[in-house]
Order: structure tokens, then C-alpha cells, then sequence
């Protein structure tokens, strides 16, 4: 697909497709915050490793809130009429792309350009240069 071709698909089935994305995100992680919950007290001898399986759900639960923030916004620009069109340029966003992650915010292109700098500013400032918004 070309730029400025619009993109493949109709806002509702990606409506749909979000929808349901964002519901099991939702439901996923409520049973990770459940299933901490329940675990209780443990023996100390435990407490390691409960610790380091609690870090590694953080951080996956911390991905899936990312990728959730994505699902709203993606959700956001549904309703804004300005689903599919590039943050950047301004160009639309190939259907191929959208299909594959309807949440997309960039088109190749610039998705590129965004990753490129990110990691500059991974090396420059560290990690948190790169989750400002």
C-alpha cells in the first residue's frame, strides 16, 4: 500500500476488534491481581522467590497497561475520526499495519523515525526519557 491510500477495513470491525482487546486485557489482569491477592502470607524461606515472580507480574502487568493505554487511545481516535491517519505525518496508515495492530499510532515510516529516537534517548537519558508523554 502507498501513502495516502486509506486504509483497508471499516472503523466498526476494528471497533470490534479493539473492544474485544481491551476486555480481555481487562479481564487478564484482574485475575493477575486476584491471584496475587489470594497468595497470603507465605514462610519466609518462600519469600524470594514469591518476590521475584511478583516482579517479573509487574512488569509484564505494567506492559499490558501500556498496551491497554494504546487499545483506549486507538478506541479515542475511533470516535475523533482520525483512526488510521498517521500522529506524525498525518498520512494514512496502511490497512496491512492496521490489521495486524489496530492500535498503531505511526506508519512504517515514521514508526521508525519514533523508534530510532526512542533509543537515542534510551542512551542519552536512560529508561525514563523514553516513557514521558
Amino acid at each position: 500500500m502507498r501513502k495516502g491510500e486509506p486504509a483497508v477495513g471499516s472503523g466498526e470491525s476494528y471497533r470490534v476488534e479493539l473492544l474485544e482487546k481491551r476486555e480481555g486485557m481487562l479481564r487478564n489482569l484482574g485475575v493477575k491481581f486476584d491471584t496475587m491477592a489470594s497468595m497470603g502470607r507465605v514462610a519466609e524461606d518462600d519469600q524470594a522467590q514469591i518476590s521475584h515472580e511478583e516482579f517479573i507480574s509487574l512488569q509484564r502487568s505494567s506492559l499490558d497497561y501500556l498496551q491497554l493505554r494504546l487499545v483506549d487511545e486507538a478506541l479515542t481516535r475511533l470516535g475523533a475520526g482520525t483512526f488510521g491517519k498517521c500522529q506524525a505525518c498525518g498520512e494514512s496508515i496502511a490497512g496491512k499495519r492496521l490489521r495486524a495492530l489496530p492500535w498503531a499510532r505511526y506508519c512504517l515510516s515514521c514508526q521508525d523515525s519514533v523508534g530510532e529516537e526512542m533509543d537515542r534517548l534510551w542512551r542519552t537519558e536512560g529508561r525514563a526519557g523514553t516513557l514521558r508523554n
